[in-house]
């Protein structure tokens, strides 16, 4: 996975560039600034691998900024973003991989990608690669690099999504129906879920997944062959981390987990294992941040934390870990800021206070 950085203070620019990156599930967008100055104070805790770098900028020009950046992150590739051509071509000689125009076409973006991915040994765009299951954020099914599978229906799409929650063993017609079609007239439920598996079938196909890769066996279970499956892959990290909690393979489990399991799905039927993997998760994020803190990494462990905060914001052993980072750095305003914000939440959605340990940790903050 290429992490990247995307700094221009125009947000249409952003949304642009954002959108652009779609096609590249190989690519995480780690951070999107519009203040440059933001971005270099957190870009060597991000350690991006691409940044995508607007060469005018009222708050400091991209050729200023991206020295800055190689200080921290010698190893990055700065690929300019300009509206003006005559600074692209001084700044690509200076400092960057490429450069893009305003608007950026998308093939001459694609140009662009494939040598970020050449230069960093990535999957090359011309192949398909691994079939990519992804389960934690928004639920896809892709090849690398390609766009991923439009389903039928938003029914079919969840089908698909149980029969994998529930893969190598066979489901019931009962259960599905139960689980899927409850409210709806049993044969009419049954007709369906026909129709769903003729359908799944179908779009496998026609998007040349071969059945080696994911076969449906008779007619409710479903098989994976060599796969990519986040969610697979997220809790065979956390069997080695049980074994022996190394830094490497703590930051590997923290990447893969991109959003909530299914997000933006109203499945009722993935609510315990949407629970079960954000506390997992969470584990992780306070033990990388302890083995950060740890290595006097205050940055890397602030900003993990920052993260896992605004996802989960009521679980205390976050907060108060964030509030010893700050602490520790002796960052009195983003401390306050952390313990306003904490106590806010606390009232108004719960009706309690925060754990006097975070008080007695603000208060030790000089």
């Amino acid at each position: 996975m290429l992490r990247a950085v995307l700094i221009d203070d125009e947000r249409p620019a952003l949304r642009m560039l954002e959108k652009l990156l779609q096609d590249y599930p190989m690519v995480e967008i780690s951070g999107m600034y519009t203040n440059p100055l933001e971005a270099i104070d957190k870009i060597a805790a991000i350690r991006p691998q691409i940044v995508f770098l607007d060469i005018n900028m009222p708050q400091l020009q991209g050729i200023d900024a991206a020295s800055k950046i190689l200080d921290q992150c010698p190893d990055a590739d700065i690929i300019f973003v300009t509206a003006f051509d005559q600074y692209a071509v001084e700044a690509f000689e200076l400092y960057a991989l490429d450069y893009l125009l305003k608007p950026v076409a998308k093939e001459r973006f694609k140009k662009t990608m494939q040598r970020v991915i050449k230069k960093n040994g990535a999957i090359q765009l011309n192949s398909k690669g691994n079939l990519a299951i992804k389960c934690l954020g928004r639920f896809q099914v892709r090849w690398h690099g390609e766009a991923p599978v439009k389903w039928r229906s938003e029914k079919t799409r969840e089908l698909f999504a149980f029969l994998l929650f529930h893969r190598d063993r066979e489901v019931s017609k009962d259960e599905i129906l139960d689980q899927l079609w409850p409210e709806v007239d049993y044969l009419r439920a049954v007709h369906q879920l026909h129709n769903g598996i003729y359908y799944i079938r179908k779009t496998l196909e026609q998007y040349g997944i071969d059945k080696s890769l994911i076969r449906i066996f008779g007619s409710y279970r479903l098989k994976l062959g060599a796969v990519d499956l986040d969610v697979m892959l997220f809790r065979e990290r956390l069997e080695k981390i049980k074994r022996g909690p190394a830094i490497a393979d703590l930051e590997a489990a923290e990447a893969l987990y991109v959003g909530e399991y299914l997000e933006g799905t109203d499945w009722h039927w993935a609510a315990l294992e949407r629970e079960q993997l954000s506390r997992q998760y969470e584990e992780v994020v306070i033990a990388l941040s302890r083995a950060y803190m740890q290595q006097k990494a205050f940055n890397s462990a602030g900003e993990l934390l920052e993260r896992a905060f605004n996802r989960n914001p009521y679980d205390e052993r976050i907060a108060e870990l964030l509030m010893e980072v700050y602490s520790m750095t002796g960052d009195k305003v983003r401390a306050t800021r952390l313990l306003s914000e904490y106590t806010r939440i606390l009232k108004e959605d719960l009706g309690i206070k925060p754990q006097e340990s975070i008080n007695r940790i603000y208060a030790s903050i000089n």
